[in-house]
């Protein structure tokens, strides 16, 4: 069994063979309904992450997965051989529905500080919307085990970083934010900060507005780094 690594900001096709369903149509006669390999990945994928998200990353298995799916194991491993593999996947989807939710904020049309405040207010509501993330994030599995997992969940950490620094760069260039700031490292501590609220949202069991708290990050960071009168 070849495994084909998803490379990052898209999913790449993988050739396998059409599942075979059973319907009925309006004769109430039982009849084959062709599922597509794309599509039944989506739903593995979707299927894990709802696990995640109620359960957590030590519920997921592949039996538990095949289950939610309602296929067999063996036809589970037709799409992705092992944990891992659904895990690195996992992390595809997200950063593929990150740069689309980005994609659609208009950040053309803003100064790049504003681009900035605009991102942090999209990324916690991201988060929002899929609370399996930062489960997936804080995960035992990501801690301690899995280099494969590990490795691409720090891909998708740096590209976020990057971006950070990057608009960072270019407010400073606008002279909206101070020369002193580096880069690199507030886009660092910014979204440890991020990550921070996420994992206090989780223990509280969701009891607060996570997307609430942008404007909090926004003025503790981001006016902190104006430039003195």
């Amino acid at each position: 069994r070849v495994f084909v690594r998803q490379q990052p900001f898209a999913l790449l096709p993988i050739l396998l063979p059409v599942e075979v369903g059973v319907t009925e149509n309006k004769n109430n006669v039982a009849v084959k309904k062709r599922k597509s390999a794309e599509v039944r990945r989506h739903d593995i994928i979707e299927a894990a992450m709802d696990i995640i998200r109620h359960e957590g990353v030590g519920k997921l298995t592949t039996r538990t997965l095949s289950k939610a799916v309602g296929i067999a194991q063996p036809t589970l491993f037709l799409h992705f051989g092992n944990k891992s593999h659904i895990l690195v996947a996992l992390v595809d989807t997200i950063q593929e529905r990150l740069q689309k939710g980005m994609a659609g904020l208009g950040l053309a049309q803003m100064t790049p500080l504003e681009r900035l405040k605009a991102v942090i207010r999209a990324h916690l509501n991201f988060i929002q919307q899929q609370p399996g993330i930062p489960r997936l994030l804080f995960s035992e599995v990501l801690q301690s085990g899995d280099p494969i997992f590990r490795d691409r969940m720090n891909e998708l950490v740096m590209f976020f970083l990057n971006f950070i620094a990057g608009l960072i760069v270019a407010a400073q260039a606008e002279g909206e934010i101070r020369s002193d700031i580096v880069p690199q490292q507030n886009a660092c501590i910014l979204i440890a900060a991020v990550q921070g609220l996420a994992f206090r949202w989780i223990l509280s069991d969701h009891r607060f507005d996570l997307a609430e708290q942008a404007d909090a990050v926004i003025t503790t960071f981001i006016e902190g780094w104006a430039p003195r009168a």
